[in-house]
């Protein structure tokens, strides 16, 4: 049987899928055709007024293994409302991911959750099953790098994969220099001042707001774009 065959049925309880992004993370149930909820990666502390990143590999195992608590149980009683005991979790995961913050994740959904078993899919073969097909260059566009994975047959190539460090986020850094730039605001004493020296930053979700509803939702690929180069039976997919 396909190692993915079977997570919602035989009268078991669904397994939970969590794809745990650096800007956003996406949590449901399997079999469904969506995520029940899309929320930031992030936590709130007591008198720390920004909030805490919770997908971070550059701080030590104790205070990582914290922050993942808390976020996890916030996705499992605030959002999903089950038992973590009752079901399976499926953790959508980046072929880059360190292999500590990987260990540490389990550690919290073993050791303080006792969920039944955990299993770890890469991103780019879980877009893959979506639409039914093997094989595919697979690039996946996330807030701090876009990556592309040839896929065959089922199988990552990953002696050819390829990143760039171009992603959500530098897309969210060139809106906020333009806009600083560029516009104008009216204030009590003046009309039409700049923007810059009112303010020296946006704050975050609002140039997602921009980036979402004006930006990608009127992009359009370029001509020589559009016509996808034949690659792996003819099929090429980007993930978003």
């Amino acid at each position: 049987m396909p190692m993915f065959e079977g997570l919602g049925t035989g009268g078991e309880k669904t397994a939970v899928v969590i794809d745990l992004g650096a800007a956003y993370t996406k949590c449901g149930f399997a079999g469904e055709s969506g995520p029940r909820c899309i929320i930031p990666s992030e936590i709130k502390k007591p008198g720390i007024t920004q909030a805490i990143k919770v997908v971070q590999y550059n701080i030590n195992t104790e205070e990582l293994y914290g922050y993942l608590k808390e976020f996890i149980h916030m996705l499992y009683f605030r959002h999903l409302l089950v038992n973590p005991r009752d079901r399976r979790v499926v953790v959508i995961e980046s072929i880059l991911c360190p292999s500590h913050f990987r260990e540490t994740l389990t550690k919290v959904f073993f050791k303080h959750f006792e969920v039944p078993s955990v299993l770890f899919a890469p991103c780019h073969l879980m877009s893959l099953l979506t639409l039914g097909i093997n094989s595919a260059v697979v690039l996946d566009c996330g807030y701090t790098e876009a990556l592309a994975l040839p896929i065959y047959e089922g199988i990552l190539i990953l002696n050819a994969w390829e990143a760039l460090p171009l992603g959500g986020k530098a897309i969210h850094k060139e809106l906020q220099a333009r806009l600083l730039e560029e516009c104008t605001v009216d204030t009590g004493t003046n009309t039409g001042e700049g923007l810059a020296s009112v303010m020296s930053s946006l704050p975050e979700e609002t140039i997602e707001d921009i980036k979402g509803k004006k930006n990608l939702a009127q992009y359009k690929l370029p001509e020589q774009l559009s016509r996808s180069t034949t690659i792996c039976e003819g099929k090429m997919m980007v993930e978003t």
